[in-house]
């Protein structure tokens, strides 16, 4: 695995408690451990009455439900835990556009094991639209990000750039493209709407980009045929209208991604998420592989949705994924915490990939295939069968 910086020392949690924790709060851990001392005496207490006093129904010990705790980043222990820190800075009506995931896809399908391989050189690099990534994780496009948190996209980008990750920046953002660039170390792409009559706009910035996720729209009428939904004539003018590489995102269906292929697509997402709604799919991880064999080799293919765990991210590359973007998870930590949230999500992810990379006994991403991943049935259907 390439060197990065400085790594972070084993006392991280004791420098974060430290720096991160006001004066007079105890830490997460010391809150825990006063919590469980009075859990203790209150039962203890209870369960004992006073020697000669007269006997009574005895008490019931009610644990208080403890209220939300700022925690020091460095006590998170996974991604998740970012978005109950999202919640606690932001309020509930803040919080709402970023919160949600659908997993019903994701948790039907595990990983082969796979030991006494040797992972020692183990290496997650990849190259994507002409550009290195220590990583196959980019930051995915979101819309008006001062909403979460003061600096908006550029805390973002210094976050990103900060854990080595590319990000890609939404034509609504809160924050002009150079100033954005200025932030960032890493490769920076822009994100764009087919169709939107901004996008002309938008693209007379992209000298700070490396390359162009059009994000296809839906078109009505729900009996047409699944490649019919897309404005193909929109998302061709968009790649007559730059040089730069042009990535289609909001693939969910294999005579989708060749069409893309045949306008011009130097790429596709698979997403179902188009310009403002879904696509009425449960999850995307199933529809990644017949979309990689549609296009053949000819252009990657990357996966967004719902992406929490290092375990989600190699599924997608199992299923023949050159990449994901991750959205959600990067806005938790960014309204949590500013780029080091962000930095601390990126590389939480980064980190469990190759944890389970090596568990897997695959050490680079061309070694990863679809023999490490199994599909379970649904729920339902394991009821039916097994009564």
């Amino acid at each position: 695995m390439q060197q990065r910086g400085p790594t972070m020392p084993d006392d991280e949690t004791k420098r974060a408690d430290a720096a991160d924790t006001p004066a007079g709060r105890p830490s997460r851990r010391q809150a825990f451990g006063v919590m469980g001392l009075a859990v203790s005496a209150g039962v203890a207490g209870a369960a004992l009455p006073a020697q000669g006093a007269p006997a009574g129904p005895m008490a019931v010990y009610h644990e208080p439900t403890p209220p939300p705790l700022e925690v020091p980043r460095g006590d998170l222990v996974d991604v998740l835990e970012y978005e109950g820190q999202a919640r606690f800075v932001l309020g509930a009506a803040r919080v709402a556009p970023i919160l949600g995931s659908d997993r019903s896809v994701t948790d039907r399908i595990t990983l082969r094991p796979r030991m006494n391989i040797p992972t020692r050189d183990l290496d997650l690099t990849s190259s994507l639209f002409g550009d290195a990534h220590f990583a196959p994780i980019i930051v995915g496009p979101m819309a008006g990000q001062k909403r979460f948190h003061p600096e908006g996209e550029v805390a973002m980008a210094r976050g990103a750039s900060a854990a080595q990750a590319a990000m890609v920046v939404s034509s609504e953002a809160s924050v002009p493209l150079a100033a954005i660039a200025q932030a960032a170390t890493t490769p920076l792409y822009l994100q764009v709407y087919a169709g939107s009559p901004r996008t002309k706009a938008v693209l007379a910035e992209a000298p700070a980009a490396k390359a162009v996720f059009v994000t296809v729209n839906t078109a009505n009428g729900a009996g047409a045929p699944a490649s019919a939904r897309i404005d193909w004539a929109a998302v061709e003018a968009v790649v007559k209208a730059t040089a730069l590489p042009v990535i289609v995102k909001g693939i969910t269906h294999p005579q989708e991604a060749k069409e893309a292929v045949a306008r011009g697509a130097k790429g596709v997402v698979v997403s179902n998420w188009r310009g403002g709604s879904a696509a009425g799919l449960a999850g995307t991880l199933l529809l990644i592989e017949p979309v990689v064999q549609a296009v053949g080799g000819r252009v990657p293919v990357l996966a967004d949705g719902s992406f929490r765990r290092g375990t989600d991210i190699i599924k997608a590359l199992g299923f023949g994924a050159k990449g994901v973007l991750i959205g959600r998870p990067a806005m938790w930590g960014l309204a949590a915490y500013g780029a080091e949230g962000v930095q601390g999500v990126v590389e939480m992810l980064q980190t469990e990939l190759a944890r389970y990379m090596c568990m897997c006994g695959r050490p680079t991403l061309a070694a990863v295939d679809s023999s490490l991943v199994r599909v379970h049935a649904a729920l339902s259907t394991m009821r039916t069968n097994h009564g």
